[in-house]
């Protein structure tokens, strides 16, 4: 299964030249089967990015507003192959800018998995609190095979045991997806469900980040139940 993890940067690169259908094509052509998109709107001030995306790959959509713009809202979105199951906007502790975890689940591969993704905060202080909060929900469903997928804004994230750092496995956790800053912010998680066979980073420049792309195939049974 490929899943990719992308901040599309509200649809534009670093320079702020309006991106989206580059994007778009780009995803298309990675066929992917699970997109975490953060950093996209849903307004009709910027336009309906992840309806759009959606609507050219024909997948699912699943959207966890964050900040109200406008007629509608700014966050993050969950597109996938699979009809979504159980979709739920979690709100994140934060001082200032509001943050969301985006949770969701389909059924695949003979099992219920359990798909989140999320943009933290810059503030270290609230980062801290959102990490927490979501170690503890990892917890909570660590029996089914789960995929956390996001920007972290930090470059030393890790949920030790629970979750694989899929970068890390693939011996290429320094490698920066935010290449303009050379910093490491976006990270896909497994589970111990998942082997994880193939990690890259797409070096593209139609966000200020770059596409994340994992490849993982569902194991019989995860090594931490042996």
């Amino acid at each position: 299964m490929r899943v990719v993890s992308y901040n599309i940067h509200s649809g534009r690169d670093l320079w702020w030249r309006k991106r989206l259908n580059e994007m778009t094509l780009t995803l298309k052509a990675l066929q992917p089967d699970i997109i975490g998109l953060q950093e996209v709107h849903q307004n009709s001030k910027y336009g309906y990015q992840a309806s759009y995306i959606a609507d050219q790959l024909q997948y699912h959509l699943a959207f966890s507003p964050s900040i109200a713009i406008g007629d509608g809202y700014y966050g993050n979105a969950l597109l996938s192959k699979y009809a979504l199951e159980n979709v739920d906007a979690i709100v994140l502790p934060a001082r200032k800018e509001q943050r969301t975890l985006l949770y969701a689940s389909f059924q695949g591969y003979g099992r219920t998995i359990t798909l989140c993704v999320t943009h933290c905060s810059l503030n270290q202080v609230s980062r801290l609190a959102q990490l927490q909060l979501m170690s503890t929900l990892i917890q909570q469903h660590a029996k089914a095979p789960l995929l956390l997928m996001g920007d972290f804004n930090a470059s030393n994230v890790s949920f030790t045991p629970h979750l694989m750092d899929c970068a890390l496995v693939s011996g290429q956790e320094k490698r920066p997806t935010l290449p303009a800053f050379r910093r490491r912010l976006d990270y896909i998680f497994a589970s111990h469900h998942w082997n994880i066979e193939h990690y890259e980073l797409l070096p593209v420049n139609w966000s200020d980040h770059v596409p994340v792309i994992a490849d993982l195939r569902l194991t019989e049974s995860p090594a931490l139940e042996e």
